[in-house]
């Protein structure tokens, strides 16, 4: 494995980010509602350096049936109100753009007046979909990534930093 992001550098863009959802959502009640199980630790970290009054959730979906991406399936749908909410999704990884593109479908269509995503990495080698994250703290062209939520066959997920595996 080859370090690609270390935990200071995802701090540090960690926080960047947080000041920049602090100036824009500021007086405003925001959705910040994470994708199980890869999602959790970019949103912890996230939502613990914002001072903007959030309401949070996690959703679990499942797109993925051995290698090929097909139906989604919800495992855990939103508990809370979405209908005139701005919503921000958070996950760890925009990749092939299937499952988000769904999932903000899903979002929209439960009445929120916005929905955003926010990823950790934004990688454009198998995208799929014409989707883009509204919010990002690395861009990455291509690679197979572990760490910091992502994981392969459920390993590495709870690595501080994140490793390429190629």
């Amino acid at each position: 494995m080859k370090l690609l992001f270390s935990e200071k550098e995802i701090e540090t863009k960690t926080k960047e980010l947080a000041k920049t959802l602090n100036d824009k959502y500021k007086n405003q009640d925001v959705v910040m509602i994470y994708i199980e199980k890869g999602g959790k630790p970019f949103f912890e970290k996230l939502t613990s350096n914002l001072s903007i009054n959030t309401i949070k959730d996690s959703i679990r979906v499942k797109s993925y049936n051995g290698t090929e991406s097909g139906q989604l399936t919800w495992l855990k749908k939103p508990s809370v109100e979405l209908k005139n909410k701005t919503c921000i999704l958070v996950d760890d990884i925009l990749d092939t753009g299937q499952t988000i593109k769904k999932v903000k479908k899903f979002m929209t269509e439960a009445g929120a007046k916005e929905c955003k995503i926010c990823v950790a990495v934004n990688k454009h080698e198998r995208r799929i979909e014409d989707i883009e994250p509204d919010y990002y703290l690395f861009d990455l062209d291509k690679g197979f990534i572990v760490g910091f939520g992502m994981d392969y066959n459920e390993d590495y997920r709870e690595l501080p930093a994140i490793y390429s595996m190629d």
